[in-house]
């Protein structure tokens, strides 16, 4: 019998996390996720036993350190091993360049950046010590066209981009595979704040060449296919679901 995978989700109470927990859990996999939001997490474990699925939640401010490492711990201790991490973590507040402040910037990059850092370097360790493992990144379009939350979210999500070429580098050879999934204009929270009326939403499908708005269930289908077997092959990239719009519009 198959060894179920342990699965890590940084970020997986609301959202493209929350998608792919619910959708590894359905699988019968060991899924272990963490959010700030206590009240949104406890509610999706609740969600799950009423399927008669389960998975563990532990709340978590990825931008402390010691927290992080904390759970990564617990997580080992529990489980074993960590197969697949998952890192959904992320903010966003529409601003302009002019109307940026200080504090936005720093929340920003520290949840969407420093964050995802923290969480790299507390897996990696063990990772290496299995001989392997995989991460997967959510990060966003905005990081190539500099557009869809303003100057701190490009900035954070560039940042992204650049740490996992950093660690695809240096771990390869070595059994870590690591890619990014950039989706752009995705149905979730996120996306209803940056465009709450039907006509700015309508507006943003005409910019889009398919003509539609991004599901949960595409951004999922994509992190499932980089967790498999089937990618072995695919290290250090990023995949873009945003339905053409960043090339072709």
């Amino acid at each position: 019998m198959e060894r179920k995978k342990a699965i890590l989700v940084i970020g997986g109470a609301a959202g493209i996390g929350k998608d792919y927990v619910k959708n590894r859990a359905a699988r019968g996999d060991s899924v272990i996720f963490t959010d700030l939001n206590k009240e949104a997490g406890e509610a999706l474990v609740n969600e799950l036993a009423l399927k008669g699925k389960e998975a563990t939640f532990f709340q978590h401010d990825v931008t402390d350190w010691e927290n992080t490492k904390g759970i990564i711990n617990k997580v080992i201790k529990q489980f074993g091993r960590i197969d697949t991490l998952v890192h959904s973590a992320g903010i966003t507040v529409s601003k302009s360049f002019e109307e940026l402040t200080f504090p936005t910037w720093k929340k920003t990059i520290s949840v969407n950046l420093t964050g995802l850092f923290y969480a790299v370097k507390a897996v990696i360790p063990e990772m290496l010590h299995h001989k392997g493992g995989n991460i997967i990144i959510i990060g966003s379009g905005s990081a190539i066209t500099g557009t869809g939350g303003g100057v701190h979210y490009a900035a954070s999500k560039g940042g992204a981009f650049g740490l996992m070429r950093a660690i695809a580098s240096k771990y390869s050879h070595l059994g870590i595979k690591i890619n990014l999934v950039a989706p752009r204009v995705i149905q979730t929270e996120m996306l209803d704040r940056l465009y709450p009326t039907e006509e700015s939403l309508e507006k943003l499908v005409q910019k889009i060449p398919v003509r539609k708005i991004g599901t949960l269930s595409d951004t999922t289908n994509a992190i499932n296919f980089l967790a498999s077997k089937e990618s072995d092959f695919i290290q250090g990239q990023v995949l873009l679901i945003d339905g053409g719009r960043t090339f072709l519009s």
